[in-house]
């Protein structure tokens, strides 16, 4: 994805109206009919913080239900289950503008953001999607955390080629996942691993996830250091 300055577009390549606001997205459990939140995040992208740029998705925090986006979005999700007969769990991303939704696209798929949801609130969205695919919705909404515990996460990627080492030692650790095999070979703009952190607001936990990302981005460069 990248700006459109005018001229000829490359063949396969489609436009989009962009607009200015916060990325983020809905994911919900639908039966054709209708609609049950399971939590509204924000999204970062092209966040210098861990390695990424542009457009880049790096991550995802969920924001409390008392935020005037979440009854927008949750309405969003109504509409367009109806609209598309949607069934089981789903997700919608959009970028959203003085608390209203504007779609990007439509999910019928499991979507980044609902492992925070899990972490969040204990529940396994697998089985979710297996009774909203059977026509049983959640009783109520499953709104995740409240503004006194953000839940995110933050996709780390590489500002250097590398060669981590020691990278079993990330697996004790329950806030990091994805982590690579030692002593493989991740080049520079590559994905190095997913982290999690909590936060009492959206700014506390994004601050909580630099500071996770940034130790771990001094562990590599200074093991790069010395194999240099």
């Amino acid at each position: 994805m990248a700006p459109w300055r005018g001229g000829a577009l490359p063949r396969g390549s489609y436009l989009q109206q962009r607009v200015a606001g916060t990325p983020g997205s809905i994911v919900f459990a639908a039966d054709g009919h209708r609609a049950v939140p399971l939590g509204v995040s924000q999204a970062l992208a092209g966040d210098p913080r861990f390695g990424a740029g542009g457009f880049r998705y790096c991550g995802s925090m969920l924001v409390g239900p008392d935020e005037p986006l979440f009854g927008n979005a949750c309405r969003l999700a109504t509409a367009v289950t109806e609209a598309f007969g949607l069934v089981g769990v789903n997700g919608i991303d959009f970028v959203a503008r003085s608390g209203v939704p504007y779609t990007v696209e439509v999910n019928p798929r499991y979507c980044a953001s609902m492992e925070l949801v899990e972490r969040a609130r204990g529940i396994s969205i697998f089985q979710l999607h297996a009774r909203a695919c059977a026509g049983h919705l959640p009783e109520v909404a499953l709104t995740g955390p409240g503004p006194a515990d953000v839940v995110g996460k933050a996709i780390l990627y590489a500002r250097h080629d590398l060669v981590p080492e020691g990278t079993a030692r990330w697996l004790e650790d329950d806030d990091v996942r994805d982590v690579p095999p030692p002593g493989e070979r991740i080049e520079r703009g590559h994905p190095i691993c997913t982290l999690f952190a909590r936060g009492g607001t959206v700014a506390a936990c994004g601050a909580a996830l630099a500071a996770r990302a940034r130790t771990l981005y001094l562990s590599l460069e200074a093991q790069r250091a010395r194999i240099a």
